[in-house]
């Protein structure tokens, strides 16, 4: 697939239980390990809640949300998804105030997804780019005629905005 599109994203996160699936996957990939049965066993959805219950039931449940931005969250994961599909893919950035518009939640709400969003983008492990690599950048503030790099009166710079990516990957 050459592009993550919104129309990709609405079949692949559909629901919370596919967000939720998702999340169980990137953060278990090898299967989760029952410390009852003491082996990795199959673990199946709580219905009502964002757990899963070991095969051979017994008390071990596990919720893939614990230790996440996530782990308290009342705010749909779908919400959440969109939010970061959002942040990702929009190429001049997106706002608290936007996702307030756009997922149909307060403001407060919105702010505290957009910042934590960010942080784990910031957390994200960063390693150098190899191979082919594609470089961009912009200049933003100020008006196009301001580009010199001698600034007359109370004009501001512009700063210049860069961004990187390994054709293919990251």
């Amino acid at each position: 697939m050459d592009r993550f599109t919104y129309s990709d994203f609405l079949k692949v996160y559909s629901s919370n239980e596919k967000c939720l699936e998702a999340i169980k996957n990137t953060r278990f990939p090898n299967g989760i390990f029952c410390k009852q049965c003491e082996k990795i066993t199959k673990y199946y959805k709580v219905k009502g809640r964002p757990v899963y219950e070991c095969e051979f039931g017994g008390n071990h449940q596990i919720s893939p949300l614990a230790g996440t931005v996530l782990e308290k969250t009342t705010t749909p994961l779908t919400s959440w998804f969109y939010a970061m599909f959002l942040m990702i893919n929009t190429r001049a950035g997106v706002s608290a105030k936007q996702l307030q518009r756009e997922l149909g939640v307060t403001y407060k709400t919105a702010w505290r997804m957009f910042h934590q969003i960010r942080k784990l983008m910031a957390d994200m492990d960063i390693t150098p780019l190899e191979g082919d690599v594609e470089i961009d950048e912009t200049f933003v503030g100020g008006k196009g005629y301001n580009r010199m790099k001698v600034w007359h009166g109370n004009e501001k710079p512009k700063e210049v905005v860069m961004g990187m990516i390994k054709k293919g990957g990251k």
